[in-house]
Parts: structure tokens; sequence; C-alpha cells
């Protein structure tokens, strides 16, 4: 499901809120499924564009559904949060690329 991003006549009314992971406020929300649709996820949780890229660069289908299906237990593996640190940092949209061994097997691992 897509959403389309804020007016600023929306955003004069109500500031958006904050993305759970990197804590910035939230221009560009995605949800995000936390076992994936594939993998008959039904629970979203509501991200920002750039961490909802960094998890899918970082993690297969498979591991999200095993391992990582929470926030706690992404910001727990340290690769991932350190991805989280940076983009919290940054002023505006960061650019995510899958690794190189991600785009061989594809997403679902």
């Amino acid at each position: 499901m897509r959403h389309e991003p804020p007016t600023l006549a929306d955003l004069k009314k109500t500031p958006p809120a904050r993305c759970p992971l990197c804590k910035q406020p939230n221009y560009h929300p995605t949800d995000h499924h936390l076992v994936p649709r594939s993998r008959g996820g039904e629970e979203t949780e509501t991200l920002c564009r750039d961490c909802h890229k960094a998890i899918h660069a970082t993690f297969s289908n498979k591991e999200l559904e095993k391992d990582y299906h929470t926030v706690e237990a992404l910001m727990a593996h340290d690769g991932f949060a350190a991805q989280v640190r940076f983009i919290s940092k940054q002023d505006g949209r960061v650019n995510i690329k899958l690794a190189r061994n991600q785009r061989r097997r594809g997403r679902n691992g």
C-alpha cells in the first residue's frame, strides 16, 4: 500500500509522526510487514522510507520471519543498528543499496 506524501497544508496542521527506528520525522511513511506477506505476515509497522529500505537491504524474508519480526529484534542486530544511526543523522533521503549477495539470491533468501 502506497502512501501519498503529506502536503504543505498537512504539515502545517500536524507534524508528522516519528519513525520508530531512526526517530526522525516520518515525511514518507511506508508500511513494513514485520513478518513478510509472502510468509503469512499481516501485522505492519509504519516506518520511514529509508529505514524500510535498509531493512530489506540487510535481511532476507526468511531472516525477517524467523529472527527479526519486531522493532526490538531489528535494533538488536549490530549492523542494522549502525545503519539506523547513520540514517538518523542525515538531513534528507539516504540512498540504500542492496548488498551484492542480496542481489544475486533475491530478497527471499
